[in-house]
């Protein structure tokens, strides 16, 4: 359908004339939609905030709307042409949830990730990080399945470690949060890092008022946070997002909260519509 733009320009066909209430008549049905009301559309995996975050499978295709497509293809058309309290939404999530979400499986459970530690992932030495965030959703490994189950069994030793009772936070002085310059490189203990990955590390494996968090809030504090005070926080780690194929290390430090950003699968949403005007169509 989006050639329709080029065949409109390039055999000249003007809004009213013959052949374009033809070329109308045969593909409105096909080629266009109206967007959702309200800001955002139909998510095919994702609903209600209390429920887990599911990851979308890249290799399994449905039928849809009479045509075979993709999972990611079919997340794309429920978000832009579906509203979300509509009954085709509610229709399309109960016939292909299952088939098309998955949960995403945690080496490490409730424990924490060693974000340091490394292990050989098909021959090949990746960061515990890269196997937990990425490398799972890649391979489509599921909470609860066989896979998930063996993956944690190999690598849990390895890259998981007990959480401290009060982690370090390298911009956080007496209770009060300092933001943090999180893509900034820092040179720390022979290492060069950002500071967020700084932070990881140090949140992970240390306690607040251990020997190493001091040290390092000595010498980090001036280079990683900006020192404007903001409101005392609750000592709890920042999620990465579980969506991205690549997480981005730059997730943002807010007032009063430590967290990054999650980006979700969203696409733009455009109205679209058979016009010679215009001259540009969407298809499913």
């Amino acid at each position: 359908c989006g050639e329709f733009g080029w065949i409109f320009l390039s055999q000249n066909i003007v809004e009213g004339s013959e052949q374009c209430l033809n070329f109308r008549a045969e593909y409105f049905g096909r080629c266009c939609y109206a967007k959702p009301t309200g800001d955002t559309g139909c998510n095919l995996c994702n609903g209600r905030v209390d429920e887990p975050w599911h990851d979308t499978r890249q290799t399994v295709t449905v039928e849809f709307g009479g045509y075979e497509t993709s999972c990611p293809d079919l997340v794309n058309k429920m978000s832009t042409r579906l509203d979300p309290s509509s009954a085709q939404c509610t229709d399309a999530k109960n016939e292909h949830f299952e088939s098309c979400c998955f949960e995403r499986c945690s080496i490490c459970g409730n424990s924490n990730l060693d974000w340091e530690a490394t292990v050989f992932f098909s021959g090949e030495e990746v960061l515990c990080h890269e196997l937990d965030r990425e490398i799972v959703v890649e391979e489509e490994i599921a909470a609860g399945s066989s896979r998930c189950e063996m993956s944690q069994s190999f690598y849990a030793e390895s890259c998981c470690i007990e959480p401290p009772v009060e982690p370090c936070n390298i911009c956080s002085m007496s209770g009060i949060h300092y933001t943090m310059n999180s893509s900034t490189k820092v040179s720390f203990d022979g290492e060069v890092k950002t500071c967020l990955e700084m932070y990881h590390s140090l949140f992970s494996r240390h306690e607040q008022h251990s020997e190493q968090c001091i040290g390092a809030q000595e010498e980090l504090f001036g280079q990683c946070c900006e020192e404007i005070p903001s409101q005392i926080i609750s000592m709890s780690p920042p999620t990465m997002s579980p969506t991205a194929k690549n997480p981005d290390f730059d997730s943002w430090y807010d007032a009063g909260n430590l967290s990054s950003s999650a980006p979700t699968y969203m696409v733009p949403i455009t109205t679209v519509c058979l016009s010679a005007a215009v001259g540009l169509m969407i298809t499913w």
